[in-house]
């Protein structure tokens, strides 16, 4: 007997143009093809002129669907599983059925393509080479606590999705963590589609942003990892206005005579910053160029 497949299908994340020939061709010759909304994928299939067979399948009837669909399958016949955007099983139900599609002996097949994550990743400006899809965090309480604390010593780029009425509190919960507030932070919000943005902050700096901005559409948040931030260098680090600030602060000493150590040491106490990267900014205010800063040394620089 012919052994039925499942195909996974990724549909477009907004642009309903941004889908392959093949995926196309897959969804009007399905026998059944498996989608969240049925509304949302009849929209896309009318789009391209395909007639397909439609079944609603999502996190609440999922388990009452699975015996008729592996049915279905053992008999021969193909269905296609997708998302309402993107690619099937990225935060969204479906893994349950792949583990019982491969266990009675179907095949899979993936039909690739547009991908939320990847696309928000590829703009951000942030390291590609190794990233951590974390999709949207758990909804509150102690997991929630726990899996942004998590985030603080998350050395890979970190990939987030938010919808809109959560997004303050998601950006207000992180940067609860004070370790993560200067981290770059790359926030894509309407992917593909008319209003696409990207917005370019630090995580402190976004928050400030949405105080004043009302969030709309779905968004994706391109977090910096701990090893990215790490190899920055401290003025890297300081925001446009806390360069101001501190350069201010140094200014209205040296005008005073005061010694460099004592500079560093004064503005460390006053601000919270480390004072060797306070030393640093201020050797270059100078003018001079050396090397580590020795705060426990002589200071013949002033």
């Amino acid at each position: 007997m012919r052994r039925g497949i499942l195909y996974l299908v990724a549909t477009p994340i907004g642009n309903p143009k941004d889908i392959t020939i093949r995926a196309c061709e897959i969804l009007a010759t399905a026998d059944l093809v498996l989608c969240e909304d049925t509304r949302i994928t009849g929209q896309l299939l009318s789009y391209h002129g395909i007639k397909g067979n439609l079944q609603s399948y999502h996190e609440h009837n999922m388990e009452s669907r699975h015996p008729q669909i592996l049915e279905r399958l053992t008999s021969g016949e193909s269905i296609a599983l997708v998302s309402d955007a993107g690619t099937p099983l990225i935060s969204d139900p479906g893994c349950r059925l792949v583990k019982l599609t491969l266990e009675s002996g179907a095949k899979i097949s993936v039909i690739p393509g547009a991908s939320a994550a990847l696309a928000g990743l590829s703009a951000s400006g942030l390291d590609t080479t190794r990233f951590a899809f974390e999709g949207f965090l758990p909804a509150k309480g102690k997991e929630r606590r726990e899996r942004i604390a998590e985030l603080v010593n998350e050395k890979r780029t970190i990939i987030l999705y938010e919808a809109p009425h959560r997004l303050k509190r998601t950006l207000a919960d992180l940067n609860g963590e004070e370790c993560l507030r200067k981290r770059r932070l790359s926030i894509g919000r309407e992917l593909t589609k008319e209003y696409e943005e990207y917005l370019y902050l630090t995580l402190q700096e976004s928050l400030d942003y949405y105080e004043e901005t009302v969030p709309r559409g779905e968004f994706v948040l391109i977090l910096e990892g701990k090893s990215e931030f790490d190899d920055r260098s401290p003025q890297e680090v300081f925001t446009k206005s806390e360069q101001a600030s501190l350069d201010e602060l140094i200014a209205e000493r040296l005008v005073q005579g005061m010694r460099l150590r004592q500079i560093a040491k004064e503005i460390a106490e006053l601000t919270g910053l480390p004072a060797n990267d306070i030393y640093e900014r201020t050797l270059q205010l100078k003018g001079i160029k050396t090397g580590p800063p020795r705060l426990g040394g002589d200071d013949n620089a002033n």
